[in-house]
């Protein structure tokens, strides 16, 4: 019930109220692997981890609020709910990430797989796969990484705006995400929705500073991203006394630059705090070297 009170206001606010009653069953064996039907959810409960608790209360919640014929949206903003609510309500935005990560490692790994042996492994695109991998995890990701080029705000529209009945298109959520944000973000919902392109692989090509005051540098970043499934992407600025962080479209199999006004000489550049889900992380962090 603790759970349920702060559960509750954020779906809310979100989702609007709940319109069917929810249970969650406890398991005893806390090994046990979840199940969820309409409704009802059976996992185990750990009774000294309130916040996982609040997280399934969440996703349940979710469930009795906003319905949907898709699993990548029925699911997939169940599932983002719980990241938001763990990034708003409880740790931030790093333990949100975490979350998503703790999820997401499956498709992930299947992704690898789709991009290695084609042949053997077809693609899932998330509108018509069946794969849970896919429409929770994988569409759990789309979702955030769509709430953080449009905002809370606009995303927010986009869902009080969906209706069930008049989602007969495959590209109604296109539409009503265009119409809030005015933004023409197609390209995305081809490479992640429509189609399984795999994931992206960004890596920071160029770093070039130029002083533009006494204490403030003009940084130009380029990166690059390997794969072929472009997004929108953070990349993170370091320096002597903090860092800058800002963000950058880069289209799959494409470079694109951006300039950074920094109040320090930067010291290394990462791209992507693991908001976008990448084929690897290995090739993130580019050390500055210094002036000489």
């Amino acid at each position: 019930m603790d759970a349920r009170a702060s559960a509750s206001k954020f779906v809310s606010e979100l989702f609007g109220q709940p319109t069917a009653p929810v249970a969650i069953v406890d398991l005893a064996d806390a090994k046990s692997v979840p199940f969820e039907s309409g409704y009802l959810l059976l996992t185990p409960m750990v009774r000294e981890d309130l916040k996982l608790v609040e997280i399934n209360v969440v996703h349940e919640l979710v469930h009795a609020a906003f319905t949907s014929p898709r699993p990548w949206i029925q699911e997939g903003l169940a599932h983002f709910a719980g990241a938001l609510y763990r990034e708003q309500s409880q740790d931030g935005r790093a333990a949100a990430i975490d979350f998503l990560h703790s999820h997401g490692s499956a498709f992930v790994d299947e992704e690898k797989d789709v991009s290695a042996t084609p042949q053997e492994n077809p693609s899932q695109p998330l509108a018509t796969t069946f794969d849970e991998s896919y429409y929770r995890s994988k569409a759990a990701y789309v979702w955030w990484m769509l709430r953080d080029m449009i905002g809370d705000d606009t995303l927010k529209q986009v869902i009080h705006n969906y209706r069930a009945a008049d989602d007969k298109d495959p590209k109604y959520v296109e539409q009503l995400v265009t119409a809030a944000s005015k933004r023409d973000l197609a390209w995305f919902f081809d490479d992640w929705v429509y189609h399984d392109r795999g994931l992206p692989d960004f890596h920071v090509l160029a770093v070039h500073s130029q002083k533009s005051t006494q204490d403030t540098q003009i940084v130009a970043v380029t990166l690059e991203n390997l794969g072929a499934a472009g997004a929108e992407v953070p990349f993170t600025i370091r320096f002597g006394t903090g860092e800058i962080t800002r963000r950058i479209e880069v289209r799959a199999k494409a470079t694109a630059t951006t300039r950074v006004e920094v109040p320090g000489m930067p010291t290394e550049v990462v791209v992507n705090d693991g908001s976008v889900p990448e084929s690897g992380l290995t090739n993130n962090i580019f050390k500055v070297s210094e002036p000489q």
